[in-house]
């Protein structure tokens, strides 16, 4: 059970803060939930139900120390990408919304790549780009206890470096 103050991630809403523990009426019934601040979403709030946090696949964010294994994937080897937009699509979708970090990290590098090789993207390549850029940096906001700009300023210059 996580307690007020966690930093914690949603794989599909990205990182956040549990602010508190609340009971609620609902259906008859009274519930605990925990009211989550979203990091990239300024004066937001989630209200997920107790009972339905692990299925969900809600998690602690990434210790500080885990960030260097982020920097190791940001610069690896990109994935090749199947060409097929369909089916890159689906295997972006997928990583993008495991909710798993590293999972993440490989669609920024991947995305940063092709963008770079073939000068641009498309609609949904950008829309996959920025999506994992604000997920992975909502994590590493969390981890560090930084703002969410100073941590997309992180992985930019990861990736520029790594490019070099």
């Amino acid at each position: 059970m996580f307690r007020s103050g966690d930093a914690i991630v949603h794989p599909t809403r990205g990182a956040g803060v549990i602010v508190s523990i609340e009971q609620r009426q609902w259906r008859g019934g009274v519930s605990q939930y925990y009211r989550i601040r979203l990091l990239d979403q300024p004066g937001t709030s989630l209200m997920i139900p107790i009972s339905e946090a692990e299925t969900l696949g809600l998690r602690y964010a990434i210790e500080e120390s885990d960030i260097s294994q982020v920097w190791h994937v940001l610069a690896s080897e990109p994935q090749v990408l199947p060409t097929d937009h369909k089916e890159r699509y689906q295997v972006l979708e997928g990583k993008l919304y495991a909710g798993d970090v590293y999972q993440v990290a490989e669609v920024v590098r991947d995305m940063a790549w092709r963008q770079r090789e073939e000068g641009t993207l498309t609609t949904v390549g950008k829309r996959h780009y920025d999506e994992s850029v604000k997920m992975l940096a909502g994590e590493i906001a969390a981890a560090q206890g930084i703002e969410l700009s100073e941590a997309q300023a992180q992985i930019i210059a990861r990736l520029h470096a790594s490019q070099t």
